[in-house]
């Protein structure tokens, strides 16, 4: 029987990174998937519709690790990114807009249409964003992570809300609203709770476009980003496995031995690094293992409830927003299209989806890939995908088949306040509500992120990569420095396998 120094549980984009990682090192590494594809909800789907390619759960990057794509060279295995620009489009229901992107001039000349004095506001707003996500970033490969060391003003900031920090900068409730939205995404929580500060400045961390902060696509879909890390990882002698479901990990003696396959395969391995969530890894996979008391009450208590969901649509055409008439191609199709008129908007939208179950005025952040690539729909077709909060996993009605029309149907009538064209131009729709994004891509809860980024799982209170389990570690983004697509939760797990084989070695 074949034995690997690590076995890796799912191929999710960290958990390509660590088996190339490894690979690279010189190990004998295998990665099984339960899917028949690679890339857990980093992916590129072209089988939902004819002639189309969506990136159906992830859709955009900033976070990616520059030194993982410079060790991987993932250029030559096909990864290629382009920024995003303009930024952001936010459209109102009078008739107004703002649109935001890398040109100053033009930023001033929107900005001043509402309020002259928000110009420079929103300058030092951006120069405090990029400093706080600078700081972020030369953490996140940190092997022992504090939130400690960051000093006191910082730690408040963070510790604040998304709208203390804008507030602060900016009048303009459309100004204010459209930078607070970053404080947002992926959480259960409001611009005016605590912790959405750090959420903010956790999406001004990437330096993946060569800019801090900025965002944009990968050709060819997010998917792109996983095939590169796979055709890295088995350039360097990775064995990648898919219809390959771990049915448990094999433990003796408080030590792993290797995995069970769903299909009665046994894999022989010294580590494995899994990339699911923490709850399905020891509780589930690693059940009767040998765990002290306050870890498995931290996976219990482990805040992991999502209220987001990925509405993806097909369009005819582009849409055709009464605010900048038309649908002939435009800058602001390029850009992020927010709903969020308001702090007031997004904050009620967090208490109706609390207390209801669902926002039906909700926060929603729109992409359209294709204006920048044709060729990932028919010609003359277009996909909007819709990243809508707030709309819980635990809700009363357990997600009924009438539940996700009227949540549906909510969302596009939202958006049709805006764009009027947008209901008649749809061909086709894909919702991913929460229980979706769980049972498909495994997170427990629909949680984008393995667990809520609020302080208290941050930093050090994120699970650690090494478990209580002799050779058994975690790579995914339940640990440091957690969700979005960075691939540095795959880094660290590798370092860390590296450097106790070796100590274990010698």
């Amino acid at each position: 029987m074949k034995s690997f120094d690590v076995a890796i549980i799912g191929s999710g984009h960290n958990g390509l990174a660590c088996a190339a990682l490894l690979a690279k090192a010189g190990l004998r590494v295998v990665v099984c998937e339960r899917s028949d594809r690679l890339g857990g909800a980093t992916v590129s789907d072209t089988d939902v519709w004819p002639g189309y390619t969506i990136s159906a759960a992830s859709y955009v990057c900033s976070l990616l690790d520059p030194w993982l794509v410079k060790e991987l060279d993932l250029t030559k295995h096909g990864y290629h990114a382009y920024r995003k620009d303009p930024a952001s489009f936010t459209p109102m229901r009078d008739g107004r807009s703002l649109l935001l992107g890398s040109d100053h001039a033009t930023n001033a000349q929107e900005i001043s249409a509402f309020d002259p004095a928000d110009v420079a506001g929103f300058a030092a707003f951006e120069a405090e964003a990029t400093r706080l996500g600078s700081l972020l970033f030369e953490t996140f490969a940190d092997e022992d992570p504090s939130f400690e060391r960051f000093d006191a003003q910082t730690q408040a900031l963070l510790r604040g809300s998304a709208a203390d920090l804008v507030e602060k900068f900016v009048k303009t409730p459309v100004l204010q609203a459209t930078l607070a939205t970053d404080g947002l995404i992926g959480t259960n929580r409001g611009p005016r709770d605590a912790g959405t500060g750090y959420i903010l400045a956790h999406h001004y961390a990437g330096r993946a476009l060569g800019a801090q902060g900025a965002w944009g696509f990968v050709r060819g879909g997010m998917g792109g980003v996983s095939a590169a890390l796979a055709s890295a990882a088995r350039s360097f002698g990775a064995e990648i496995l898919t219809d390959a479901s771990v049915a448990r990990i094999v433990i003796r003696e408080n030590r792993v031995q290797g995995v069970i396959l769903e299909n009665g395969r046994e894999i022989d391995a010294r580590c494995v690094a899994s990339n699911a969530h923490p709850r399905t890894t020891l509780l589930g996979l690693a059940a009767g293992a040998e765990m002290p008391s306050w870890l498995r009450d931290k996976i219990v208590l482990w805040r992991t409830t999502g209220a987001s969901l990925k509405l993806n649509l097909a369009l005819g055409e582009l849409p055709n927003f009464t605010a900048r008439p038309g649908s002939n191609m435009q800058a602001h199709h390029r850009a992020t299209i927010h709903v969020a008129p308001s702090l007031d908007y997004l904050q009620k939208a967090f208490e109706d989806g609390r207390t209801e179950g669902a926002s039906p005025e909700p926060m929603l952040e729109c992409f359209m890939q294709t204006p920048t690539e044709p060729d990932l729909a028919p010609p003359g077709k277009h996909i909007l995908s819709i990243f809508a909060q707030y709309f819980p996993y635990d809700r009363d009605d357990r997600w009924s088949t009438d539940a996700r029309e009227n949540i549906t149907k909510s969302i596009i009538e939202t958006l049709a306040q805006y764009a009027p064209n947008i209901p008649s131009a749809i061909e086709a729709q894909q919702l991913l509500a929460p229980p979706d994004l769980e049972s498909r891509f495994g997170l427990v809860g629909g949680n984008i992120f393995h667990g809520e980024l609020l302080p208290g799982q941050i930093y050090e209170n994120r699970f650690n990569l090494r478990t209580p389990i002799d050779g058994l570690y975690l790579c995914g983004s339940g640990t440091h420095p957690g969700g979005c697509v960075s691939g540095f939760p795959g880094r660290r797990a590798a370092q860390a396998i590296v450097n106790d084989l070796v100590t274990v070695t010698s």
